[in-house]
């Protein structure tokens, strides 16, 4: 797959009267009538919104041309009026050209939408990076999924049932390519079997196009000066349902997958039990004192690349509300190996024009200033990462959870009502639900003899060091190894990687090793530290041999069966993504991730 081009942002301008416009395609973004009004009376009103979703659990909105965010604010406005009491809305839009934060609020400030609607989208709002940018509002009861690319080309990637359309792009003859018939195909094939259509343009090419993929094609009257509106529905074409969601599910293992997945289906009203084999949660590789929150960066932005910026910024969307001791925005500083990884971070800042938000390269005298002590080196500065105490994550993310500690999941086992048994050692049923996630890292492969996901083992070991001197670390400093700021007057060292061994004792070269690693990140720190005085802590991380997680269902011929599992040494950063696109399958959502990054998490890619 071909890395995806920088995103271009919209350029803020507005015309003689004060409406905002598009220099680059010559339109105004919405009618001099009034966006909130039109939007209420073209898409709402044209989808017969909001009567529809009264009466469903589930409702499934797809916008094409996201503009300045009206459409769906004046949306939010409505549901919260008018939401079922069990409803989730999920709303998903692309956008070629989003705005940048700063500018959307000015695009924003006569739009007719309230503040408060307004600050609500902007605290969330995303950078301009192209993919998919999940967004949660009213406890999860509403999500915005923003689509940054082309439109054809993003929501081929969607995996969805649509039972609305919004058509908000520019008008056909200004932006015909927002008007094609791939552009339609993708909606039929998205298309939910009562799907309606509702658009301001009643333009031939946009009637012609809707009617070759398969939509019944009407005018109504259009909203202020223009005379009539289209609406379409799906035309009598069988449409598979999506599945609904269960009302009960039990995950296995209470590390960060396991805690993750009970957290994003506790989040659907899902009744999740959670079987542990030890006395607490966070035990084994999810026990570790700190870890590092933060993106990976490849030259051709490969599919690792993909899906780990994705799941960054998805983690730190999720974090907001997360104990004040157990996640800490605090920036992360990279520091580069050599010239040749210096140019090489250059060269991935500037050829995927990466926002400064996200990313810039810093010097060592700027590093130690962020840093709050004297670094190695040039390198990196992520201001939006962080680092966080894997266990308090957990015992967050459990919070809504029945856990069940003490005791071994040893065998699962299908019974004929389609429930799944989840057995103890002696052969008794722990728990029983219709949907079981799998999320005890390598030990997954004991409970699917019959199809083990391959899963190796890695041994790490982390050093605690002694905090060291009047200098105050205030943010990880990383490179081979990474040093975290002190927690109980001792910095996280780490780590050892020792593929294949599955030894849990406690080593002197290992903590030797940690240290010269971060004589390589703080040349002030290392030198006055014994080894063998050192404490530690040692764990097994599951991999993958492609080094990719297995996050999906976990065979075809095991209906309700899933994996969340090979999290390695990114389990902080990617398990909420994770768990949240296992949660969209089960619950037949719209997905957060690409369907290619998605199908490159499946166990299926195996076969």
């Amino acid at each position: 797959m071909q890395p995806p081009s920088p995103i271009t942002p919209a350029q803020l301008a507005f015309d003689a009267s004060g409406a905002l416009i598009s220099a680059r395609y010559g339109d105004i973004y919405a009618s001099a009538g009034g966006a909130f009004d039109q939007a209420r009376h073209v898409f709402l009103a044209g989808n017969d919104l909001p009567q529809r979703w009264r009466q469903r659990g589930r409702f499934v909105i797809v916008e094409t041309g996201f503009g300045a965010g009206v459409n769906f604010l004046a949306t939010l406005e409505c549901w919260r009026a008018h939401a079922p009491a069990a409803g989730r809305l999920h709303y998903v839009a692309v956008e070629k050209h989003p705005f940048v934060r700063e500018d959307l609020a000015l695009a924003l400030a006569h739009s007719g939408a309230s503040r408060a609607l307004v600050n609500e989208l902007l605290a969330q709002y995303p950078l301009p990076l192209a993919g998919f940018h999940r967004l949660s509002f009213d406890c999860d009861r509403l999500t915005l999924t923003l689509l940054f690319g082309d439109a054809v080309e993003m929501l081929s990637e969607l995996n969805a049932r649509a039972d609305a359309f919004f058509l908000a792009g520019f008008a056909p003859g200004k932006n015909p390519q927002m008007w094609s018939d791939a552009l339609f195909a993708e909606l039929a094939r998205l298309a939910a079997p009562d799907a309606t259509v509702a658009t301001y343009t009643v333009a031939g090419l946009v009637r012609e196009g809707l009617r070759r993929a398969g939509f019944h094609v009407t005018r109504s009257k259009g909203f202020a000066a223009k005379r009539e509106m289209l609406r379409a529905q799906l035309a009598g074409r069988a449409v598979p349902e999506m599945p609904a969601m269960p009302h009960q599910a039990v995950v296995i293992g209470a590390g960060l997958a396991g805690s993750a997945c009970a957290a994003a289906l506790a989040m659907r009203a899902v009744d999740v039990e959670v079987i542990e084999c030890h006395e607490r949660a966070a035990q084994e590789a999810s026990g570790n004192p700190a870890g590092l929150v933060m993106p990976a960066f490849s030259v051709d932005w490969n599919m690792a690349t993909r899906f780990t910026v994705s799941a960054f910024l998805y983690a730190m969307r999720r974090s907001v509300g997360m104990p004040a001791d157990a996640w800490h925005p605090s920036g992360v500083l990279q520091l580069a190996r050599d010239e040749a990884h210096l140019a090489r971070q250059l060269r991935i800042i500037e050829h995927f024009a990466l926002p400064t938000e996200l990313i810039r390269m810093v010097s060592s005298a700027d590093g130690a200033q962020l840093a709050g002590t004297r670094v190695a080196g040039t390198g990196w500065w992520m201001s939006g990462a962080g680092w966080a105490h894997p266990a308090g994550v957990c015992e967050a993310s459990l919070a809504n959870a029945r856990c069940k500690f003490g005791q071994r999941a040893c065998a699962l086992r299908r019974c004929d009502d389609g429930q799944w048994d989840v057995l103890s050692q002696a052969g008794l049923v722990l728990a029983r639900a219709p949907v079981v996630i799998i999320a005890n890292a390598h030990r997954a492969a004991t409970l699917l003899p019959e199809c083990p996901p391959p899963l190796g083992v890695t041994r790490g070991q982390v050093s605690l060091v002694p905090a060291l001197g009047e200098a105050q670390l205030r943010a990880p400093v990383c490179r081979e190894g990474y040093v975290t700021p002190a927690q109980a007057g001792l910095h996280c060292v780490g780590a050892s990687y020792a593929a294949g061994s599955a030894a849990l004792d406690e080593r002197l070269e290992d903590h030797v090793g940690n240290l010269e690693r971060l004589a390589r990140l703080l040349p002030d720190y290392a030198g006055r530290i014994d080894a063998t005085r050192l404490s530690g802590r040692v764990a097994l991380r599951a991999v993958a041999r492609d080094r990719m997680p297995i996050a999906g269902p976990a065979a075809p011929h095991l209906p309700g069966l899933y994996l969340c599992v090979g999290l390695a040494s990114r389990g902080l950063t990617t398990a909420p993504l994770l768990a949240e696109t296992i949660a969209s399958t089960i619950a037949g959502e719209p997905g957060p991730l690409e369907r290619s990054v998605a199908a490159k998490l499946s166990a299926a890619r195996f076969a």
